[in-house]
């Protein structure tokens, strides 16, 4: 049948978003990801309780020995659930033995499949990779989304966010400390008076104003007779801001499950040592057991702190002599304080 309609239909025009803004939200979005769980604000307060984590975790003990847990891997386990609240590793055989490989991101498909990105210098390797072959760990998963963790750090709301506006507020002030504003007759040309301005906004010290009603307005003076030098350092002592960031830093350690004794410079010997107990028994345990489903695919049943407690011995002796003083034989005190050896 031929079709004698003289025109054509036009093509419906596809619309599409801008291409480089899409782009570029897009990595930023992934880079956040790489970095963190893209919601945690850092700052030096963040990276201490990161590193505590870390460290706690490289110090547990993995039974039974031999298992593929090393250390480092124990410390970026520690490192990932404190930033990400998950931590993704491909399991691998090498040998006789195990091998981990830790994962820079992943995509959980649905039916136990997953494409898991692995970052080296000069490329990154896309495995696709069924259960059995991932060892995923989560905590502080939601109910509605029981495959996902969250960080401590998303349970804490705006604290970590008022932290590093903090110390951005206070970085950004510092770039005006020792500036000023100084007149200057009206027979320096116009070109030296322009020069002056842009050389304060791009990190001088010093500009000039021309006249008293301009050194007036731009000072916010009105006795235009004190024609004199006007400092803009930023007056910080007004904002109480020592009190406010020592009130974030704590909360934000015991949000994390940090004693705030343990990384707070008024604690003592004693009070430290009681708050490095208690983030051993109330933090890294806890969280050791919720991962011990997951690593039961590598034939670990059990994750100790037995090495993080044996460095207390002070603690450790004034047990035993408690225990001695209280009618207990020796070698039995020793045994129950785990000096059995």
């Amino acid at each position: 049948m031929v079709n004698l309609w003289p025109f054509k239909r036009r093509e419906p025009l596809e619309t599409r978003a801008a291409f480089p803004s899409v782009t570029a939200e897009h990595l930023a979005g992934r880079r956040a990801g790489v970095l963190s769980d893209g919601a945690v604000p850092l700052s030096a307060t963040i990276a201490a309780i990161a590193q505590t984590w870390s460290r706690a975790f490289a110090m547990l003990d993995a039974n039974p020995d031999p298992n593929p847990l090393t250390a480092a891997d124990l410390a970026a386990i520690g490192l990932d659930l404190c930033l990400r609240g998950e931590a993704c590793f491909h399991i691998r055989v090498q040998g006789n033995s195990l091998r981990l490989v830790r994962a820079a991101y992943w995509d959980e498909l649905g039916g136990g499949r997953y494409h898991l990105h692995i970052a080296h210098p000069a490329s990154t390797e896309t495995v696709r990779a069924l259960e059995g072959e991932v060892l995923r760990l989560v905590i502080n998963a939601p109910a509605e989304q029981p495959w996902r963790g969250r960080s401590p750090f998303r349970l804490m709301g705006a604290s970590p966010r008022l932290m590093a506006e903090v110390e951005s507020a206070v970085s950004g002030a510092m770039d005006w400390v020792g500036r000023g504003v100084l007149p200057f007759p009206d027979t320096v040309p116009e070109e030296q008076q322009t020069a002056a301005i842009r050389g304060l906004k791009g990190g001088g010290m010093l500009a000039a104003i021309r006249s008293k009603a301009d050194f007036a307005t731009s000072t916010g003076n009105n006795r235009a007779n004190e024609f004199r030098r006007v400092e803009l350092t930023p007056d910080l002592e007004q904002a109480e801001l020592p009190a406010t960031v020592e009130a974030l830093h704590v909360r934000l350690l015991a949000a994390a499950g940090i004693p705030p004794a343990l990384l707070t410079p008024s604690g003592n010997a004693g009070a430290m040592r009681e708050a490095y107990r208690l983030f051993c028994l109330q933090t890294v345990e806890p969280l050791a057991r919720t991962l011990l489903p997951e690593l039961a695919k590598i034939g670990v049943t059990s994750l100790s702190t037995g090495s993080m407690m044996s460095a207390d011995v002070a603690g450790r002796a004034r047990a035993v002599g408690t225990l001695v003083g209280a009618g207990m034989s020796l070698e039995k005190a020793l045994a129950l304080v785990g000096w059995n050896e």
